[in-house]
């Protein structure tokens, strides 16, 4: 997909049901397109969303920046508790929170859940240093996991030492642990454990930034859950870009398989 065909898609997403406003079309330096959303929403303010690919990149980034004067110990403890998605850079009193859709597949559920999460970890921020709200009580509010009920059977966190025969207890949904966890998106069914049909043998590992997984090899399709950075995955299959994989008890997905890394 071109960056005019991205643009254009973002444009038409921009309405009253997504709750997305386009208020600003700019022409960047090196940029195919730089534009500038403000999302509504009933549970938290209006929140300035800033959009752009760069020329020759594979990532869309959605970023919005926060001068929050609230203690930077407490700004990053908010960041931990976010999404895997969620980056954070706190540099000259700012904090710029960002996330990133790959131009590959680029579809209107990931975008939005980007926007969504981008507003939602900067509106927290935003919070820390607001009249009534403590840090403790701001970073608790963001650490609480959102679930549906269909996530009770998401995959459980992966653990050093966990065991790797077939034989793996029934997996229990816990919240989600730095470098190794799963993160469900709100609205979509939950991934069912399946038993491992051999011992685990994991060949790659989840990339820092995190992984989205679908439930099948089609951009267009759901996204089931995102694994955590660092998360050790076994591929099982290759179809072109797209990767099946399966992880330490046995539940599987497809990811793109370009932006893995080996295991070591």
């Amino acid at each position: 997909m071109t960056g005019e065909n991205i643009k254009t898609e973002i444009a038409a997403w921009c309405n009253d049901r997504t709750g997305l406003q386009l208020v600003e079309d700019r022409s960047e330096p090196g940029a195919d397109f730089a534009l500038g959303l403000r999302t509504s929403s009933r549970s938290t303010a209006s929140v300035p969303v800033d959009v752009r690919l760069d020329q020759g990149d594979d990532r869309v980034r959605v970023s919005s920046t926060t001068t929050s004067g609230a203690d930077a110990q407490a700004i990053e403890r908010v960041l931990s508790a976010r999404p895997a998605l969620i980056r954070g850079d706190s540099s000259g009193g700012a904090t710029v929170v960002a996330a990133y859709v790959y131009t590959d597949g680029f579809n209107k559920q990931a975008f939005i859940n980007a926007v969504e999460e981008v507003a939602k970890t900067r509106s927290l921020i935003d919070a820390l240093s607001g009249a009534g709200t403590s840090p403790d009580q701001t970073t608790a509010a963001a650490a609480e996991p959102q679930y549906s009920a269909a996530a009770a059977s998401q995959p459980q966190a992966w653990q050093a030492g966990q065991p790797t025969a077939s034989t793996l207890p029934a997996p229990s949904f816990a919240s989600p642990s730095p470098g190794g966890g799963y993160t469900p998106l709100s609205g979509q069914p939950a991934p069912q454990a399946q038993p491992a049909a051999a011992a685990f043998a994991p060949t790659h590992t989840v990339p820092p930034q995190g992984l989205q997984a679908w439930a099948a090899p089609d951009p267009a399709g759901a996204i089931v859950a995102t694994l955590g950075g660092g998360l050790p995955i076994q591929v099982t299959e290759v179809r072109g870009a797209w990767a099946n994989i399966v992880c330490s008890n046995g539940w599987t997905g497809w990811v793109d398989g370009r932006i893995i890394g080996v295991a070591r």
